[in-house]
């Protein structure tokens, strides 16, 4: 047979075999068991949600840090705060045990696949631990009681942690994903094949504005618990580091009113240098970058925290790379899979990485939920490697792409923006508009953006280093150039199956946290919020909330699907 038709009918024949294996790994994939848990959760079936953790999750493999921060957010649901905060300690003890994954759990992933090594959770992962385990014990000490001040004490060393740990992000260089915390340290075959694609796959400058910088909704946080606690000099200090990050590009960042927000953390400033006297001067000057001086009001104040739906899932995405001998380039193509919607997110996906326009303002309008028209399946990737290609034949790696590599990545489902408004009513009377104060889908869809660079460029060179390892097996058998090409097809299709991309992640957090602030006298009061959506629904929730201080936090979570869910069965076994 011509070289070249036998060529073109490999070719053929390992495409459409990709796209079978494609099917029957489609076919097999569930629902994770912490997707499934959450949504058990917000129908408050909560122990069949904690059994499907424990039976996914063990509490020492590789997956033991979503164990520990999944099971503590039910609890945190399940107003089981005390034992939310024992688990969240543990998973905060491994965050910071696993802050330098291991070199051979580095070198293991390289050829196994990210899922062998052990989850260490994302970067914001931490300040949101501190987080909630400050609003467990502030739940705590609203329930009074004798124990009440030292429930804010230990909410307060919450804040104290958690602003050391900001302060310290804050004074890195080389932003969040520095070269080295991703370059294998394994034999010299694997960093070759490395270093000749990091030029090609090096962050666009364009995504700067999307970096995890600091947490204006965290300092805010911090200096609302230091105020309830009289510790004025403290709420001087988080307010003022709120004020700066919101005002400087949060909440450009993270979609969010910057009038009305900057003018509340305004009000609170100038109301706690107001306490605590000797500001004279500093008040002045925030009194002038504001339309109409805040009037500061001695009633006790209720600040409402409202955790708002489910955050998005991460999903497998899948690229077919091939080598180009005419051209002497890398060809990468997205394979699209699965419902209309997910394959139009694949293909807007794939055009976020590649963008040559302005990556920010297609953020915006994918977290918005809109990923307009997309021309699916016309869209390609050529990487000219230029005089890079004879390195690139001298490692094996033109010859080991012959007949193509799969290449397994992440994406996040498109935001949906279901909420249209919501409100607090106080005693059966509309009181305040609640305003979105932190977007942690929007945070999580910029930090997955912000790593898919790297997260593809590791993929890559784990496909390749498996391609170029059965080439050489091949040849070190003496067959014919027939049997041969077989062989190569055979092993490519392998290692096409056994592509995998790593999944992982805290599902149980939500997906925006809305805020309101409402002057009250102390006493018991019946608060309702009415959340409303964009499909014309209202979502109710009251709770009697007592007023006791003269600054109340009261924080709950507000779930927006009301479905039916079953516990899955183990999606690990």
């Amino acid at each position: 047979m011509d070289v070249n038709v036998q060529s073109s009918v490999f070719n053929h024949f390992y495409l459409a075999t990709c796209l079978l294996c494609l099917s029957l790994l489609a076919g097999c994939q569930s629902t994770p068991a912490n997707k499934s848990a959450i949504l058990l959760a917000q129908q408050g079936n909560f122990e069949s949600a904690k059994q499907a953790i424990r039976t996914d999750y063990s509490p020492n493999g590789k997956s033991k840090l979503l164990h520990y921060l999944e099971l503590g957010m039910l609890n945190h649901l399940q107003g089981n705060y005390e034992r939310s905060n024992v688990l969240l300690s543990e998973a905060q003890d491994i965050i910071e045990a696993q802050y330098t994954i291991s070199v051979v759990e580095s070198a293991v992933a390289l050829v196994s696949g990210p899922t062998y090594t052990t989850y260490a959770g994302k970067i914001y992962h931490r300040p949101l631990i501190n987080l909630y385990k400050a609003l467990n014990y502030n739940a705590l000490a609203n329930r009074a009681g004798p124990n009440k001040q030292q429930y804010l004490d230990s909410a307060m060393v919450e804040m104290r942690q958690l602003d050391t740990y900001l302060s310290n992000l804050k004074e890195q260089t080389g932003g969040y994903n520095s070269a080295g915390d991703n370059e294998p340290t394994s034999d010299d075959l694997t960093n070759r094949i490395y270093r000749l694609i990091q030029p090609i796959f090096a962050p666009n400058d364009l995504l700067v504005n999307i970096d995890y910088k600091d947490d204006a909704f965290a300092h805010y946080v911090s200096g609302v618990l230091f105020e309830r606690s009289n510790e004025l000099d403290s709420a001087r200090i988080q307010y003022q580091r709120a004020l700066g990050a919101f005002e400087n590009g949060f909440t450009k960042q993270y979609n969010l009113n910057d009038k009305k927000i900057v003018s509340q953390v305004h009000t609170d400033l100038i109301r706690v240098m107001t306490k605590a006297g000797g500001y004279k001067n500093e008040i002045r000057k925030l009194n002038k970058k504001l339309d109409k001086a805040p009037s500061v009001t001695k009633t006790p104040l209720l600040n409402v925290i409202q955790n708002v739906g489910i955050g998005p899932q991460r999903k497998e995405f899948n690229l077919l790379l091939k080598a180009d001998h005419e051209s002497k380039a890398l060809v990468m193509t997205p394979i699209l899979w699965g419902t209309e919607k997910e394959r139009r997110a694949q293909m807007k996906w794939f055009q976020m990485l590649f963008a040559d326009t302005s990556v920010f303002d297609i953020v915006q309008n994918y977290a918005m939920g809109d990923i307009g028209d997309v021309a699916m399946g016309a869209l390609t990737k050529r990487i000219p490697l230029g005089p890079l290609w004879d390195d690139a034949q001298d490692v094996g790696l033109v010859q080991a792409l012959e007949y193509g590599s799969r290449i397994s990545v992440t994406y996040l489902e498109p935001l949906q923006q279901q909420v249209k408004s919501a409100e607090v009513w106080v005693n059966g009377k509309k009181t305040a508009e609640l305003d979105k104060i932190y977007s942690v889908s929007l945070l999580t869809l910029q930090d997955a953006l912000r790593n898919a660079n790297s997260e593809i460029q590791v993929a890559l060179t784990r496909e390749i280093i498996k391609a170029i390892t059965a080439q050489k097996t091949i040849n070190a058998t003496g067959l014919d150039q027939s049997f041969a090409g077989f062989a190569k097809f055979a092993t490519s299709v392998v290692n096409a199956v056994t592509a995998s991309a790593d999944l992982r992640q805290w599902q149980s957090l939500p997906a925006q946290i809305n805020y309101a602030q409402i002057p009250l006298s102390k006493g018991t009061y019946e608060i309702t919020l009415k959340t409303h959506l964009s499909s014309g629904k209202v979502i109710e929730q009251s709770e009697a909330v007592t007023v006791s201080d003269n600054i109340t936090l009261w924080h709950t979570r507000t779930f927006l699907q009301q479905s039916r869910v079953t516990a899955p069965e183990s999606t690990f076994l």
